[in-house]
C-alpha cells in the first residue's frame, strides 16, 4: 500500500492520543457550577482519572499484539474511546461521569503504544525521526481540535462538550481503508528478550516529570481564568490550543530544529517552557498567557518526540512496543499526578492560588534546564577533547 496512505492513517490514531483526558478542559468551570458539591480536586480528576486507565491497558495493549493484528487493537481502543468518551456528555452523577472517563482511559491505552510503534513498523532512519516529528504534530493537532471545538461547545452546554469525541469514528473509517492488517507479532523460536536497557527508564522518568509539569496546563488553565476574573471558558480553549498549535508547528520543524541544536536541544527547549510558565506565573494579561502557553507548546512540542525516537532506537523492532508501553505508561502516569502533586506542593507551601502553581513549576524547570545546559556542554567539550587527543 502506498506509504502516504499508511501515513495518513497512523497520525490519523495519532490525533486520538496524547491530548484526549484533557480535551474537555475548557468546559471544567461549568461542570464544577454543574456538580456543586464536588471538590476542585475531584472535578480535575475528570481530565487526569483517564490517564490511570490509560496505565495498565498500554501494557495490555502490548501484550495483545502478539495475538492478533495490530490493526484489530486499534479498532477496539476506538470503540471504548466513542463510548467512553461521548457517554460522558450523559453522565446524571460526577461518579457515572468519572466511570466514563475510565472507559476513556482504556480506549486510549490500546491505542497510544500501537500509534507510535506502527511507525518504526514501516519507516526508518531519518524519515522515521521526521515521521516522529509529525506523529507530535498530530497529537498537537487533534489537541487544537478537540479544545477549539470543547471551547465553543461549552458555550451551549458542558454536556454537547463530550461529542467533540466522536471525531474518533472518522479516525476509524481511514485505519479501515488504509492501514495494511499484518500479521501478530511473534517471537523466533529459541529468541529470548533482553531487559529493556536502563535508558528506556531514565528517558521514560524524564518525560513523566515534562508532562507533570505541562499538563498544569489544561488542568489549571480554565479555572486559573476563571480564578483571576479574565476570561471565559471559549477563552479557555483557545489559550489552551495555541499550547497545542505551537506544538503542531515544533512537530513539523523538528528535524530542522535537532540538526541546528544538535546537543543544546534539550536543554533549550526545557528553558524555553520555563520561560512560558514563568510568564504565565507573573502576568494577569490574556496576551501574556497566549505568549507563555506558545513557548510551553514549542517547547514540549521538540522533546517528546525526540524522547519518542530515542527509545526506538534503544530496543529492538520486536521490543518497540514494549519500550512505548512502558514509556507512555509513564507519559499519563505524569498526567494523572500533575494535579495531585502540584496542588501537594501549593499546600505544603501554604499557597492556594493557581498562579503560585506556575510559577513554581517555572522556577523549577529553569533550574533544570541550566544544569542540563551545563551538562551538555561538558559532554560536548569532552567529546572535544578526545578528538583531538585521537
Amino acid at each position: 500500500m502506498n506509504k502516504h496512505l499508511i501515513k495518513a492513517a497512523i497520525l490519523s490514531i495519532s490525533i486520538l492520543t496524547v491530548m484526549a483526558g484533557a480535551a474537555v478542559s475548557p468546559a471544567l468551570a461549568d461542570i464544577q457550577a454543574a456538580f456543586p458539591n464536588s471538590s476542585e480536586t475531584t472535578i480535575k480528576l475528570i481530565l487526569t482519572l483517564p490517564s490511570l486507565f490509560i496505565i495498565p491497558f498500554t501494557f495490555i495493549s502490548s501484550y495483545l499484539t502478539k495475538k492478533i493484528a495490530k490493526k484489530t487493537i486499534v479498532l477496539i481502543g476506538i470503540s471504548f474511546y466513542v463510548v467512553g468518551g461521548a457517554g460522558g456528555g450523559l453522565a446524571a452523577s460526577i461518579e457515572w461521569l468519572l466511570v466514563c472517563r475510565a472507559v476513556l482511559g482504556i480506549g486510549v491505552g490500546f491505542l497510544m503504544p500501537i500509534s507510535t510503534s506502527l511507525v518504526s513498523d514501516f519507516f526508518d532512519g531519518r524519515e522515521r525521526t521526521a515521521v516522529m516529528g509529525q506523529v507530535s504534530a498530530s497529537n498537537n493537532l487533534g489537541g487544537i481540535i478537540l479544545f477549539l471545538s470543547s471551547g465553543m461547545l461549552a458555550a451551549i452546554s458542558w454536556r454537547v462538550t463530550f461529542s467533540v469525541y466522536l471525531v474518533a469514528l472518522l479516525v476509524a473509517l481511514i485505519v479501515v481503508w488504509f492501514l495494511p492488517k499484518r500479521s501478530p507479532e511473534t517471537i523466533p523460536i529459541g529468541t529470548s528478550l533482553a531487559p529493556l536497557p536502563k535508558k528506556v527508564y531514565l528517558l521514560g522518568g524524564g518525560l513523566f516529570f515534562l508532562i507533570l509539569a505541562f499538563y498544569s496546563i489544561p488542568a489549571n488553565m480554565a479555572l486559573f481564568i476563571h480564578e483571576e476574573g479574565i476570561g471565559s471558558s471559549q477563552m479557555a480553549g483557545i489559550i489552551i490550543a495555541i499550547a497545542t498549535a505551537t506544538g503542531l508547528v515544533a512537530g513539523i520543524v523538528l528535524n530542522k530544529v535537532n540538526q541546528l541544536l544538535n546537543a543544546y536541544v534539550i536543554p533549550s527547549q526545557l528553558f524555553l517552557m520555563a520561560a512560558g510558565f514563568l510568564l504565565v506565573g507573573f502576568s494577569n494579561h490574556l496576551v501574556f498567557l497566549a505568549a507563555g502557553v506558545a513557548c510551553m507548546g514549542f517547547g514540549f512540542g521538540i522533546i517528546m518526540p525526540i524522547v519518542f525516537d530515542r527509545v526506538t532506537r534503544e530496543v529492538p523492532r520486536i521490543q518497540v512496543v514494549q519500550a512505548m508501553a512502558l514509556v507512555t505508561s509513564l507519559l499519563f502516569l505524569g498526567q494523572f499526578a500533575s494535579p495531585i502533586v502540584l496542588d501537594g506542593i501549593g499546600m505544603m507551601a501554604n499557597q492556594s492560588s493557581i498562579r503560585f502553581i506556575y510559577q513554581f513549576v517555572g522556577t523549577a524547570m529553569l533550574i533544570v534546564s541550566l544544569a542540563y545546559l551545563f551538562i551538555a556542554y561538558r559532554v560536548k567539550d569532552h567529546s572535544h577533547l578526545k578528538e583531538e587527543r585521537s
